[in-house]
């Protein structure tokens, strides 16, 4: 894939983000596909009554799946998993390959529920602006606040 088909319409870069990660989901479908083969529902059922925690196996089961329901199967520029995404729809109705040609991207509402989580967001449009799309992702903010001290 090219830098601008994982370059996203508000200057995340689908690689860096754990939906788009490809080697966890494939391994939460074999832990998932090995949890149902050994029936480790029943097996925690009979184990509940010796340890407490297996009590909570069905709460474990509906993380799990919600984890995986996660997924994200093709970049945003493919049409990614959020089919309504109101950004990617912004800047194509505007006309734009991304929020980073848009002059009210700093202040811009739509941007600011992802910066939440994305803090370094502004830093990657500015970056995308200056460098392009082929030039930036070397250069990029770390995706979540906890990757960086990676």
């Amino acid at each position: 894939m090219t830098e601008k088909t994982l370059t996203s319409y508000c200057g995340l870069y689908c690689i860096d983000c754990i939906p788009s990660n490809r080697s966890l989901f494939e391994a939460l479908k074999k832990f998932e596909n090995q949890l149902n083969k050994v029936q480790f529902e029943k097996y925690a059922q009979v184990k509940s009554s010796t340890n407490t925690a297996f009590k909570k196996y069905a709460d474990f089961y509906e993380v799990l799946t919600a984890i995986k329901n996660l997924e994200c199967k093709a970049p945003c520029r493919e049409n990614g998993d959020i089919f309504d995404c109101k950004i990617r729809s912004c800047a194509i109705s505007k006309g734009y390959e991304g929020c980073w040609k848009c002059d009210d991207s700093k202040g811009c509402a739509l941007l600011l529920q992802i910066k939440k989580v994305h803090v370094d967001l502004d830093h990657n449009l500015q970056l995308i602006r200056r460098e392009g799309f082929e030039n930036w992702s070397a250069k990029r903010a770390k995706h979540y606040p906890w990757s960086k001290n990676q």
